[in-house]
């Protein structure tokens, strides 16, 4: 290796792929409030705002998906897979609220709207609720 250009490109190439590990995105820590996610009033309010605001695309074919949900890239998200059981309240949180306005997101050309400005905390929180409780 002669070639200084080469090797220059060569090491860059190396730490731009060693960036790309493909980890769980960084978002702000939250904590619900006392008790919310295991309270079924709550739970209720949650499938009250899912089927009025998220069904459309989140939601299955009996429950008022729309056929333009089908053709998203990437997909949107079947919130009854195990993952989003599993998934941390402060990640789910995060991604109902700040939506396609945050990376990876961005890039990957979803079409989720950013529902931080029009839910409530409290709201985002019986949503959250409501997919933990629909995915068991």
């Amino acid at each position: 290796m002669k070639n200084p250009v080469f090797l220059v490109l060569f090491f860059l190439l190396v730490a731009g792929l060693g960036g790309c590990e493909g980890g769980k995105p960084e978002y702000p820590e939250r904590q619900p409030p006392q008790g919310l996610l295991n309270d079924p009033e709550q739970i209720q309010q949650g499938r009250q705002l899912f089927m009025a605001k998220c069904a459309d695309c989140h939601g299955k074919p009996d429950e008022g998906r729309s056929q333009r949900a089908d053709s998203f890239q990437p997909p949107a998200a079947d919130f009854t897979e195990a993952e989003y059981r599993r998934a941390e309240p402060a990640y789910l949180f995060w991604r109902i609220a700040a939506g396609k306005t945050v990376e990876p997101y961005r890039s990957q050309g979803s079409v989720m709207p950013a529902w931080g400005p029009h839910f409530s905390d409290r709201e985002i929180w019986q949503l959250i609720a409501y997919l933990q409780e629909r995915g068991s």
